[in-house]
Protein backbone atom coordinates (compact mmCIF):
# COMPACT_ATOMS: atom_id res chain seq x y z
CA UNK A 1 0.00 0.00 0.00
CA UNK A 2 1.11 3.58 -0.91
CA UNK A 3 2.02 5.44 2.00
CA UNK A 4 1.04 8.51 1.14
CA UNK A 5 2.80 10.73 4.18
CA UNK A 6 6.13 10.27 2.31
CA UNK A 7 5.34 12.98 -0.19
CA UNK A 8 4.46 15.27 2.13
CA UNK A 9 7.80 14.27 4.54
CA UNK A 10 9.66 14.46 1.19
CA UNK A 11 8.63 18.18 0.69
CA UNK A 12 9.26 19.25 4.38
CA UNK A 13 13.10 17.20 4.43
CA UNK A 14 14.03 18.57 1.26
CA UNK A 15 12.90 22.28 2.68
CA UNK A 16 15.14 21.33 5.68
CA UNK A 17 18.33 21.56 2.95
CA UNK A 18 16.77 24.35 1.10
CA UNK A 19 15.17 22.89 -1.60
CA UNK A 20 11.49 24.25 -2.47
CA UNK A 21 8.96 22.22 -4.20
CA UNK A 22 9.00 22.82 -8.14
CA UNK A 23 5.13 22.92 -8.08
CA UNK A 24 3.74 25.12 -4.67
CA UNK A 25 1.86 23.64 -2.45
CA UNK A 26 -0.51 26.29 -1.46
CA UNK A 27 -3.64 27.06 -3.18
CA UNK A 28 -3.02 30.29 -3.86
CA UNK A 29 0.52 30.14 -5.94
CA UNK A 30 -1.02 27.09 -7.88
CA UNK A 31 -3.75 28.99 -9.08
CA UNK A 32 -1.78 32.03 -10.28
CA UNK A 33 0.61 29.83 -12.22
CA UNK A 34 -2.24 27.84 -13.85
CA UNK A 35 -3.70 30.97 -14.89
CA UNK A 36 -0.90 32.46 -16.26
CA UNK A 37 0.04 29.00 -18.39
CA UNK A 38 -3.42 28.95 -19.61
CA UNK A 39 -4.80 30.64 -22.92
CA UNK A 40 -7.44 33.23 -21.74
CA UNK A 41 -10.34 31.30 -23.42
CA UNK A 42 -9.15 28.02 -21.49
CA UNK A 43 -8.41 30.13 -18.45
CA UNK A 44 -11.55 31.43 -18.76
CA UNK A 45 -13.66 28.05 -18.95
CA UNK A 46 -11.52 26.68 -16.24
CA UNK A 47 -12.09 29.67 -13.79
CA UNK A 48 -15.10 30.46 -14.97
CA UNK A 49 -17.46 28.51 -12.48
CA UNK A 50 -21.18 29.39 -13.05
CA UNK A 51 -20.89 32.32 -14.46
CA UNK A 52 -20.89 34.84 -11.66
CA UNK A 53 -18.39 32.07 -9.57
CA UNK A 54 -21.19 31.99 -6.16
CA UNK A 55 -21.68 28.22 -6.57
CA UNK A 56 -17.88 28.07 -6.59
CA UNK A 57 -17.22 30.50 -4.05
CA UNK A 58 -19.91 28.56 -1.96
CA UNK A 59 -17.90 25.77 -2.22
CA UNK A 60 -14.78 26.57 -1.46
CA UNK A 61 -16.03 28.11 1.68
CA UNK A 62 -18.09 25.73 2.89
CA UNK A 63 -14.92 24.03 3.58
CA UNK A 64 -12.57 26.83 4.92
CA UNK A 65 -13.22 25.81 8.41
CA UNK A 66 -11.62 22.46 7.99
CA UNK A 67 -7.42 21.99 8.15
CA UNK A 68 -4.77 19.89 8.67
CA UNK A 69 -4.39 18.85 12.33
CA UNK A 70 -0.86 17.19 12.71
CA UNK A 71 -0.91 14.26 15.20
CA UNK A 72 2.70 14.78 17.34
CA UNK A 73 4.26 12.57 19.08
CA UNK A 74 1.65 9.32 17.52
CA UNK A 75 3.41 6.23 16.25
CA UNK A 76 1.88 6.47 12.40
CA UNK A 77 4.76 4.10 11.40
CA UNK A 78 2.09 1.24 10.39
CA UNK A 79 -0.88 2.96 9.57
CA UNK A 80 -3.66 1.59 7.05
CA UNK A 81 -6.37 4.01 5.36
CA UNK A 82 -7.39 0.97 3.08
CA UNK A 83 -10.79 1.24 2.17
CA UNK A 84 -13.24 -1.84 0.40
CA UNK A 85 -15.46 -0.69 -2.48
CA UNK A 86 -16.83 -1.94 -5.26
CA UNK A 87 -15.21 -5.25 -4.43
CA UNK A 88 -12.10 -3.11 -4.82
CA UNK A 89 -9.41 -3.43 -1.77
CA UNK A 90 -8.39 0.18 -2.34
CA UNK A 91 -5.47 1.64 -0.30
CA UNK A 92 -7.34 4.97 0.59
CA UNK A 93 -10.81 6.72 0.26
CA UNK A 94 -9.56 9.16 -2.59
CA UNK A 95 -9.35 9.41 -5.57
CA UNK A 96 -8.99 11.53 -8.57
CA UNK A 97 -12.29 13.60 -9.17
CA UNK A 98 -13.67 13.21 -12.47
CA UNK A 99 -13.27 17.08 -14.39
CA UNK A 100 -14.61 17.31 -17.75
CA UNK A 101 -12.24 20.08 -18.90
CA UNK A 102 -8.64 18.67 -17.63
CA UNK A 103 -7.99 17.51 -21.20
CA UNK A 104 -7.74 21.26 -22.64
CA UNK A 105 -5.46 22.31 -19.44
CA UNK A 106 -2.38 20.88 -20.83
CA UNK A 107 -0.24 22.11 -23.44
CA UNK A 108 -1.00 18.71 -25.69
CA UNK A 109 -4.47 19.04 -24.97
CA UNK A 110 -4.29 15.17 -23.58
CA UNK A 111 -4.78 16.22 -19.60
CA UNK A 112 -6.79 13.30 -19.52
CA UNK A 113 -3.94 10.81 -20.37
CA UNK A 114 -1.65 13.03 -18.05
CA UNK A 115 -3.91 13.06 -15.08
CA UNK A 116 -4.25 9.08 -15.34
CA UNK A 117 -0.27 8.40 -15.89
CA UNK A 118 0.25 10.72 -12.21
CA UNK A 119 -3.43 8.16 -10.97
CA UNK A 120 -0.60 5.36 -12.08
CA UNK A 121 2.26 6.66 -10.45
CA UNK A 122 0.97 7.56 -7.16
CA UNK A 123 -1.73 4.62 -6.76
CA UNK A 124 -4.56 7.03 -6.51
CA UNK A 125 -7.81 5.73 -7.86
CA UNK A 126 -8.64 7.66 -11.45
CA UNK A 127 -12.11 8.62 -12.47
CA UNK A 128 -12.78 9.55 -16.24
CA UNK A 129 -15.19 11.98 -17.11
CA UNK A 130 -17.96 11.93 -20.10
CA UNK A 131 -16.21 14.83 -21.49
CA UNK A 132 -12.49 13.42 -21.73
CA UNK A 133 -10.80 14.73 -25.18
CA UNK A 134 -9.03 11.42 -25.72
CA UNK A 135 -10.89 8.07 -25.91
CA UNK A 136 -11.71 6.35 -22.56
CA UNK A 137 -9.23 2.78 -23.56
CA UNK A 138 -6.08 5.26 -23.80
CA UNK A 139 -6.80 6.71 -20.75
CA UNK A 140 -7.64 3.74 -19.11
CA UNK A 141 -4.86 2.03 -20.61
CA UNK A 142 -2.39 5.22 -18.99
CA UNK A 143 -3.65 3.99 -15.44
CA UNK A 144 -1.85 0.95 -15.45
CA UNK A 145 -2.58 -1.35 -12.64
CA UNK A 146 -4.28 1.51 -10.41
CA UNK A 147 -8.39 1.57 -10.56
CA UNK A 148 -10.46 3.43 -12.83
CA UNK A 149 -13.71 4.28 -12.55
CA UNK A 150 -16.11 6.04 -14.77
CA UNK A 151 -18.54 9.21 -14.39
CA UNK A 152 -21.47 9.22 -17.13
CA UNK A 153 -23.45 11.93 -17.40
CA UNK A 154 -26.94 10.03 -18.72
CA UNK A 155 -28.77 11.85 -21.05
CA UNK A 156 -32.52 13.25 -19.73
CA UNK A 157 -34.04 11.56 -23.13
CA UNK A 158 -33.03 7.75 -23.55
Amino acid sequence: MPHYGDYQNAIYFAGLSGKTPDLPVDFATLEARAAKAMPDSVRDYVMGGCGDEATQDANASAFAHWGMVPRMLVDCASRDLSIDLFGMHLPSPIFMAPIGVTGICTEDGHGDIAAARASAQTGVPFIGSTLMNDPMEDVFAACGDTPALYQLYTPKNP
